[in-house]
């Protein structure tokens, strides 16, 4: 039961990338390039996208801090830090840098395989390195401060 909610959840999450435009990365760079407002070539249908998911995300959010487990069993792991540390930032510029930079984001990239274009595959391969490397970074990193201890 829980495989199935999980592949209808990603399954609608997708679609919802699909229909709303954000798997194509012309129409998200044109969301981001603010600079557009005044020539009147910003396109701000991604802001009503990002209101609508968290109109819709919010309750449900809510929902599962009431909760000791979730609907269909297991531990729900709610995020619960507060502060702002700098891997927090680094993480959020890199991740703003790219999706600047190629208009993708992990989950529209994703949904975007299915379309098979090259474009998407690179950035597939290159998110799933940088992924790799931060883990190999971590670990070296968590090894280096554990012996200086």
């Amino acid at each position: 039961m829980r495989i199935l909610a999980s592949v209808l959840c990603g399954a609608l999450f997708g679609a919802g990338l699909l229909i709303s435009g954000m798997t194509d990365p012309q129409k998200v760079l044109g969301f981001l390039d603010i600079a557009a407002i005044q020539t009147d070539h910003w396109d701000p249908s991604l802001a009503f996208v990002m209101a609508g998911g968290l109109v819709v995300a919010f309750p449900f959010f809510r929902f599962a801090q009431s909760r000791k487990s979730a609907v269909c069993g297991g531990k729900i792991e709610l995020p619960t830090r507060r502060d702002i540390d700098h891997n927090l930032v680094i993480g959020g510029l890199l991740f703003g840098i790219g999706w600047g930079m190629v208009g993708y984001c992990p989950g529209p990239a994703i949904s975007a395989l299915a379309f098979g274009h090259t474009e998407t595959i690179v950035f597939g391969i290159a998110m799933i390195t940088g992924m790799v490397v931060h883990k190999l970074m971590m670990t070296t990193l968590d090894k280096t401060a554990f012996t200086r201890k």
